[in-house]
This record gives structure tokens, sequence and C-alpha cells, in this order.
């Protein structure tokens, strides 16, 4: 077991109950741009304890969830019995057979992988022709100087998991290698949404810098080749 699957399955116990400001920040655009309907197969990859799978399978889509996180999937799974999950450990090969999932998306959890190359083309070989994944991350560019809360939060991520600092150019070549295609991108600044979560002085200071990074990405259909 890894430092980081450790820290999440310590976290799990709170984890529902955390004040989070990346999700509180990202959930709207995030859900507007997955945009589930009826019947489609989307993969939450890194679901954690279920918030997505949740909010996916209220508008009625087919949602299958998976982590590493044993202590994780054990909340998500007596909360929401009707979704199906899975352990997987998102460096390894997906157990998904290619073209399984309509959408895929995956929710501040990149930042956990060294190499974001493989997993992305895991997404997309699991992912049908003209599917689309979308993932958030921490802001590449965000300054956390100054960035002070207004309470004193139970588990410090970066302190207990492994984080790595991908850049954009990072993340542009991975998902060219994967096939994909940028179809969206936004980028969510420090707003009122979380203003009660930072120290009034903070928030003066920090309001209007990038947090948050969302890539909403295709998979292109292949074009028909001549049989000449």
């Amino acid at each position: 077991m890894n430092r980081t699957q450790e820290a999440y399955d310590r976290w799990a116990r709170t984890y529902d109950t955390d004040r989070n400001p990346q999700t509180a920040m990202e959930e709207a655009d995030v859900l507007a741009l997955v945009a589930p309907s009826a019947g489609e197969r989307i993969l939450d990859a890194g679901c954690g304890t279920g918030r997505y799978c949740r909010l996916f399978r209220e508008l009625q889509a087919y949602v299958i969830g998976v982590d590493f996180s044993d202590a994780m999937l054990a909340i998500a799974r007596k909360a929401l019995p009707d979704i199906e999950f899975h352990r997987v450990n998102l460096t390894k090969p997906l157990p998904f057979a290619e073209g399984t999932f309509d959408k895929i998306n995956c929710a501040q959890t990149l930042k956990h992988l060294a190499d974001l190359g493989p997993t992305l083309k895991e997404f997309a070989r699991t992912l049908r022709p003209d599917g689309t994944i979308t993932f958030s991350v921490a802001h590449p560019d965000m300054n956390w100087e100054n960035y002070d809360l207004s309470y004193t939060p139970s588990f410090i991520l970066s302190q207990e998991a492994d984080i790595y600092p991908h850049r954009f150019c990072d993340y542009f070549e991975a998902i060219t290698q994967a096939g994909l295609t940028l179809a969206t991108f936004r980028q969510i600044p420090v707003d009122d949404r979380i203003k009660d979560y930072l120290t009034p002085e903070s928030f003066a200071v920090v309001k209007g810098r990038y947090q948050v990074a969302i890539f909403h990405l295709r998979k292109e259909v292949e074009p028909l080749r001549s049989p000449n």
C-alpha cells in the first residue's frame, strides 16, 4: 500500500464532512461539462466516497465508480448500494473493455500520478468514439501565498500524500499522445463560493487567482477509410 492510498484511507472517515475549497469551486462546472443524461455509461475515476457518482445517478446515468482506497469505497458502497464500484489503481490497466463508456470523469485525482500518459491512454481506450473525458486539477499556476483558511482542517492532503506538480505542457502532451482532442478548457478563479473558507484578509488578497483548471476532452471518430 503506497503513501497516497494510506492517506485517503485515513481521510475517508471525515472526507464527506470536511470543507473542501476545490470541490466547492469546481462542482457546478464539472457537472455542466460532463452533462450526464439518462442511460449514458459514465466512469467516475478516483470516485472517493461517491460524490459525483451520486450527482450523475440523480440525472439517470448508469455510473461505475473506481478508486484505490478501500475505506473510501466502503463508504461509497454503503451510501450508494445501487452503483457499481471497483477497487482500481489508475496506474494500472482499467478492467473494462474497449469503448465501454460514453463519458469519463476524473476529479482532482491526476495530481497523484507521476506519469499522466498511461492513465489518459487507458481512459481513451475504454471510451467510445465521440465520447468525452472531463478532468479537474489544481491550477498549475495557482499562487498559494497568503491563502489562509478561516478554519483548521482536520486533514491536510498535501502533507499526507504524494502530489506531482504537473505543468500545462505535461497535460497537453499526455492528451495529444492519448489521441484525444481538447474541446473545452476552463480556469476557475477564487470567488465568493469559498469566501467564508478563507480569512477576510486572505480572501481580499487571493480573490481572482485561478485555483482550478478543468479539461474537457473528446475522442474523435476515426474517418472511414476508402477501400481503394
